[in-house]
């Protein structure tokens, strides 16, 4: 259950507002990737620790772009601000969220995988992240 939660927050982080259209952008980006859904259930029942393969970094960084939350490697904080703040369950949040984004927004990896991977951790770990109070 624990897994489906932090599931459900990560996919409510990349795709706020998205409904259908994110399941075909998640599909989208496992098959660029190579990404199963056993690899995702897997990662998310080890707590989102542990060393994610490139592909699952990828996938992430996939995610991102299309969401418009990532741009030439660079984590672009204010369009995922702009993103939560138009979704009412996250509106007394906000100020919270806000904050943790901010904290993130100059993280850099090796790559831009590793960037993309690396932000979404950093919001995890500062409760930016819908779902993980």
């Amino acid at each position: 259950m624990k897994a489906a939660l932090l599931f459900a927050a990560l996919a409510v982080l990349l795709a706020v507002g998205q409904g259908a259209d994110f399941r075909q952008v998640m599909q989208q980006c496992m098959q660029e990737n190579q990404v199963t859904e056993a690899n995702l259930k897997d990662f998310m029942a080890q707590g989102m620790q542990g060393t994610p393969s490139q592909n699952l970094q990828c996938y992430t960084k996939c995610l991102m772009e299309k969401q418009g939350h990532l741009t030439n490697g660079q984590f672009n904080a204010q369009a995922l601000i702009n993103t939560l703040k138009d979704v009412p369950q996250f509106a007394d949040k906000m100020d919270e969220i806000t904050s943790g984004v901010n904290a993130c927004k100059d993280i850099k990896g090796t790559n831009d995988c590793d960037t993309a991977f690396k932000v979404t951790m950093c919001l995890k770990e500062h409760k930016a992240m819908p779902g993980h109070h």
